[in-house]
């Protein structure tokens, strides 16, 4: 079941969820992240672990609130660790605030506990194995069944104070009640939908949950008056699953260790799986601080001490109570161990060697094992990448000697100058281009101030007003270039990053095709001055022979009229 979902939108690659992953479920494809369910325990650590809400549970809130609308008879169990997870002046106040929502009934798991516990004193009595392992924390379970199969036959086959409320709930009420398990374990959700436990539980709501729903509905539980529970367990129910209490007399043969956090169950049951340890009655809890510090608890208001005393004073307060009535008839509370060990592909040294050696890690030295990659080992990445679960570039050493790499290149083969002035106008930095370009040596100019290659001007306006230039043209004479030069002002590093691009060669060019036009202009403008001349001395002709045209045909006109006026 995939009940965590990745936002990519959120993620910034701090590899922090990894680091927290005890099996390494987490799947990185790029900028996307996936669980990989066959590998995952359903621990949450992931979702805590991640500051930027990069992983969020599938809420389900709304599916209590659809049920509550269709008049179904909507149960609450809750989980003993409830008093850490909200402030309340009596414990009893959050039922009345559930009732407020439309509980029908609202019961402590305890109540589950009980049954169980019953069972375990029973369990332990009789059994001839050399170890037992308590089977209250699904994550746990999840730990051993695929990653410890050889110690299955330790795992009591009792299920867990959950689902043996729910199964009571069912018989109390009638089958047809919607039942809704609150409390601090993330887990619960995978194990609420395992298909043995199937029409058991119908919604699991985590305490984060159900504080959001209460925010959203505008309930302070601190004004509403105490309404006791309809059914409750037992202080020894209490307890379970944070710390069980035997009956010393039906418990002769195990010692009890409580061992909370997956690495040091981890630890554990490497020792039991050598044969290190026997006569242990295990009780096995994923979450570093137990319930109380569950995946599923609000952690923004107190502290775990806080959450640990409030629940302490919560069991101290009712010492003297006793439980419900529990069961009509007993139930059943066998539960199956479920196959589901991870088969580890086991790779050869060469390709391993080989995807160490893509990441740059060509000797022993180079695999700092730093962890910055959310892996112990290098050679654990590069397992992870063999499986294809991790890819090269989740490497930062790698990355940054890539980038470190790549930067010098760039440096040293910029056609362009690029050179690090400091705020006191020494030379850092000068690249094979500026030495170059003003013909100075960088051993001989390094620490020296730019005043010796060219003007402080320019700097020194950067440095007053704090702010870059970009796109100046200059014209250094004295080594007879023109460039465009972009000074970068780098406050946190304390100096001026300069880049020059000589545009001489442009520039001459530029005065080139000037002239050129000019020329081209004064050719025109003497060839329209040499038309012009013709032109005039054209039209002067013209006007001549024009004249002297008119003069012989009025001569030939008056001696016309003169023959006629003879006639």
């Amino acid at each position: 079941m995939n009940f965590i979902s990745f936002s990519e939108e959120k993620c910034v690659n701090c590899y922090k969820c990894i680091r927290a992953c005890h099996t390494k479920a987490i799947s990185v494809f790029g900028d996307r992240q996936e669980n990989d369910e066959e590998r995952c325990i359903s621990c949450g650590e992931c979702y805590v672990s991640c500051e930027h809400d990069g992983f969020f549970i599938k809420d389900k809130v709304q599916e209590v609130k659809d049920a509550l609308s269709s008049n179904k008879k909507v149960i609450a169990s809750l989980a003993p660790s409830f008093p850490g997870a909200f402030s309340l002046k009596e414990g009893e106040q959050i039922v009345s605030a559930l009732k407020k929502l439309g509980f029908y009934a609202v019961e402590e798991t305890a109540v589950g506990a009980d049954v169980i516990l019953d069972s375990y004193e029973d369990y332990t009595e009789n059994s001839t194995l050399d170890n037992l392992i308590s089977t209250s924390c699904p994550s746990a379970n999840y730990l051993v069944e695929k990653y410890y199969p050889e110690l299955k036959k330790y795992m009591m086959p009792v299920v867990s104070p959950m689902v043996a409320h729910g199964k009571s709930i069912r018989q109390f009420y009638g089958e047809d009640v919607y039942v809704v398990f609150i409390g601090p374990c993330i887990a619960k959700k995978v194990e609420a939908k395992e298909p043995q436990y199937e029409g058991i539980i119908n919604s699991v709501l985590t305490f984060v949950e159900l504080q959001k729903w209460f925010e959203e509905e505008s309930l302070d539980l601190q004004k509403f008056d105490p309404q006791p529970f309809d059914r409750k367990g037992t202080n020894k129910g209490k307890l379970i699953p944070c710390k069980i209490k035997l009956a010393e007399e039906k418990n002769k043969r195990f010692e009890k260790l409580v061992v909370t956090g997956v690495e040091q169950c981890k630890e554990l049951l490497e020792s039991i799986k050598k044969g290190e340890l026997s006569g242990l009655f295990l009780e096995m809890l994923s979450c570093a601080g137990g319930c109380i510090d569950g995946t599923g608890i609000p952690k923004d208001a107190v502290s775990y001490h806080v959450r640990k005393k409030r629940v302490r004073d919560y069991i101290k307060k009712s010492d003297n109570e006793e439980g419900s009535n529990i069961c009509k008839e007993p139930i059943d509370i066998s539960r199956k161990v479920s196959a589901k060990e991870v088969k580890e592909h086991q790779y050869t040294n060469a390709q391993i060697l080989g995807v160490l050696n893509s990441m740059g890690k060509n000797k022993k030295e180079d695999e700092l094992n730093c962890n910055a990659c959310g892996y112990g080992t290098c050679r654990e990445l590069a397992e992870s990448i063999l499986r294809g679960s991790s890819h090269v570039n989740m490497c930062l050493p790698y990355m940054r000697s890539k980038a470190e790499s790549l930067k010098n290149v760039i440096f040293d083969h910029s056609p362009n100058a690029i050179f690090m002035v400091g705020f006191d106008l020494t030379v850092k930095e000068f690249n094979p281009a500026s030495e170059k370009l003003f013909n100075k040596n960088v051993e001989k100019i390094k620490g020296k101030r730019i005043g010796e290659v060219i003007s402080e001007e320019i700097f020194e306006k950067v440095l007053e007003t704090k702010s870059n230039m970009i796109g100046k043209k200059i014209e250094y004479s004295q080594h007879g270039v023109i460039l465009i030069a972009n000074i970068i002002y780098l406050k946190e590093q304390s100096v001026l990053m300069t880049i020059m691009t000589d545009v001489t060669s442009e520039e001459k060019n530029k005065e080139e095709l000037v002239r050129v036009k000019k020329n081209t202009l004064d050719v025109a403008q003497s060839v329209i001055d040499k038309q012009m001349r013709v032109a005039q001395e054209v039209a002067g002709l013209l006007g001549e022979t024009t004249a002297e045209t008119k003069v012989a045909l009025t001569k030939l006109k008056d001696i016309v009229i003169e023959e006629r006026g003879n006639e």
